[in-house]
């Protein structure tokens, strides 16, 4: 570290537990850069004075997590149209008239989804959950090409404002929203072809593992290919589930790293090879076990 070392950082509460320091930092060192990325622990009331203070330290750029991605966005210069769609940002980038606000949630499922073999172009596709990760999980299946989606929520008011907000910006894509497994299966047994899975709740997460969303064997005899956004543990009762009926099932973690890979492009403007993905899976296990 010098005088012209650049600051990157989290900006969160709590943030103790992240990896996204060790990730950013193997990617600095990867490609040759001088830079560092640090953690700050901020509390909302201090969220407007933490961008200000940013700004005038010339931080580089932030990567923004919970509870900070929607609070944050009116103390921004601009604001990208995926985040805009999404109605919330996690990522910052410095420019000469303030921070400008992305969100790389979406493209980072895109990205997981394409790196597994998972393709939703063309096909049905059923999401699990109607909460913030299932605002960027909707996005990444619509601004793929599903040509079919079904949306699970306990809560049916919640799904039926998801796909409200969402129809704005992909009109011509069928949506539909039930309440349980049994209902989707009746109408996931509309297609001949199996469907594609977005798992975006947080039932199944340690320490609870032995609970799954959707509960009925049937739906998962109707899955194809699956994602869970959980990642501990590494092999959910959904992916289970998933695996036991003949599909193939993927946990959240390649998500969170490249969602992470693309806020490193947006700062540096540079492309992450594909060839440091497992170098970078194994960096993020390593920081979880501390």
């Amino acid at each position: 570290m010098d005088v012209n070392t650049k600051l990157y950082g989290l900006m969160g509460h709590p943030v103790g537990h992240s990896v996204s320091p060790a990730l950013q930092n193997e990617l600095i060192r990867l490609y040759g850069l001088n830079a560092v990325y640090l953690a700050w622990d901020v509390e909302t009331v201090g969220l407007e004075e933490a961008v200000k203070g940013g700004r005038a330290l010339s931080i580089g750029g932030f990567n923004v997590t919970v509870p900070h991605k929607k609070n944050i966005m009116p103390y921004l210069t601009d604001i990208d149209d995926a985040a805009r769609k999404l109605g919330s940002v996690n990522t910052l980038k410095l420019t000469a008239e303030g921070y400008v606000g992305y969100n790389t949630d979406m493209p980072g499922l895109m990205r997981a989804c394409g790196y597994d073999g998972i393709s939703f172009k063309g096909r049905n596709a059923v999401l699990i959950g109607a909460g913030g990760a299932a605002n960027a999980a909707l996005g990444a299946i619509l601004e793929s090409g599903a040509k079919r989606v079904l949306i699970i929520n306990r809560t049916r008011e919640r799904a039926e404002e998801l796909k409200k907000r969402f129809e704005t910006f992909y009109p011509g894509i069928r949506m539909e929203c039930v309440s349980s497994g049994a209902e989707a299966v009746s109408l996931m047994r509309e297609e001949t072809e199996k469907w594609n899975a977005v798992q975006a709740t947080s039932v199944g997460m340690f320490p609870d593992t032995e609970a799954a969303a959707v509960t009925e064997d049937a739906f998962y005899e109707l899955i194809d290919s699956a994602v869970d956004i959980i990642y501990n543990p590494e092999k959910t009762l959904f992916m289970k589930k998933t695996e036991a009926a003949g599909g193939k099932a993927y946990n959240g973690l390649k998500m969170l790293l490249f969602q992470g890979v693309r806020s490193f492009e947006i700062w540096h403007e540079l492309k992450v090879d594909d060839k440091y993905t497992e170098q970078l899976l194994d960096i993020m296990k390593g920081a979880m076990k501390k």
